[in-house]
């Protein structure tokens, strides 16, 4: 049990190893668009953590449009989060959405009506398969409330 056990820590140390991350920011501002070109590839995590230096209950919109690069994810998965403070637990907007990678590209937007208090927004991308593609742009609208 005790292998076992250390086996799945060596695991989990492994996956969030393999993890990209990215900071952006939306400043004071209630929307930013980044058209910087980020690869996903197979079984490695893209994270994007945006800061939203906003005061005021909001309701979210987050677009990110992807590309087929080479080879063919069998699936593309898209999930945002909202935490209230950096180092606070993040809470799940709403379900991943999956893109199978039939077409040469998509957008998928991810839209929250339930007005939150986040400042903090995950953003995790996990690409199956054995493929290569790429975010090509994203957007994150804040409403406020």
């Amino acid at each position: 049990m005790k292998k076992l056990l250390v086996m799945l820590v060596f695991a989990f140390v492994a996956f969030a190893a393999n993890a990209q991350t990215y900071n952006l920011a939306i400043g004071d501002g209630t929307w930013k668009q980044v058209g910087t070109d980020y690869t996903v590839t197979n079984n490695v995590v893209v994270n994007f953590v945006w800061f939203a230096s906003n005061d005021w209950t909001t309701t979210q919109d987050y677009l990110i449009h992807l590309d087929s690069v080479a080879g063919n994810h069998t699936n593309v998965a898209v999930a945002l989060f909202g935490a209230k403070f950096a180092t606070g637990a993040y809470s799940a907007i709403g379900s991943a959405v999956n893109w199978k990678g039939t077409t040469a590209d998509t957008t998928i937007i991810i839209s929250n009506a339930t007005a939150a208090r986040w400042r903090y927004y995950k953003v995790v991308v996990t690409g199956t398969g054995t493929g290569v593609s790429k975010v090509d742009s994203q957007e994150l609208k804040l409403y406020q409330e």
